[in-house]
C-alpha cells in the first residue's frame, strides 16, 4: 500500500480519485490545490507521501509551482501531473523536476493505477 497525496481544485475529481485508489488499496490524503501541497509535505520527514499527484493548473498556486518548490526544498516524491490539456508542452509541462508521468483528464484509472505501481514498487 501506497501513501498518495492528490491535489486538484475540483471536489468531485478529488472525491473520484480517493475512491478509486483506496479501493485499490492505497492511501489517500487529499489537497484544493498547491499551496495545500506545500504545507502538507514536511521535506524534513521520512513519513511523507510516496506519491504526488498533481493537477497541473489550480488557483492561489498550480501543481506545477508547488512541485517546483518541493524540489527546491529537497523533497524527491515522485510526482505525476495531471491535467485537462492533450498535450503536455500545453500545460507547460516541467522539464526539469523530475516529474516521472503526464496523465491527461479524464483519468484512465487503469493507467494510473500501473504508473503508481511503477513508482512506489
Amino acid at each position: 500500500m501506497s501513501k498518495v497525496l492528490v491535489a486538484d481544485d475540483s471536489e468531485t475529481i478529488l472525491l473520484l480519485m480517493r475512491t478509486r485508489l483506496e479501493l485499490a488499496g492505497h492511501e489517500v490524503e487529499t489537497a484544493a490545490d498547491g499551496q495545500e501541497v506545500t504545507e502538507r509535505v514536511d521535506p524534513k520527514s521520512l513519513d511523507g507521501p510516496d506519491l504526488l499527484l498533481l493537477d497541473a493548473m489550480m488557483p492561489r498556486k498550480s501543481g506545477i509551482d508547488a512541485l517546483r518548490e518541493l524540489r527546491a526544498a529537497g523533497v524527491e516524491t515522485p510526482a505525476l501531473i495531471v491535467s485537462a490539456h492533450q498535450d503536455p508542452s500545453d500545460a507547460d509541462a516541467p522539464t526539469d523536476l523530475e516529474v516521472r508521468g503526464y496523465l491527461t483528464k479524464p483519468i484512465d484509472f487503469d493507467l494510473l493505477l500501473q504508473k503508481i505501481a511503477q513508482l512506489t514498487d
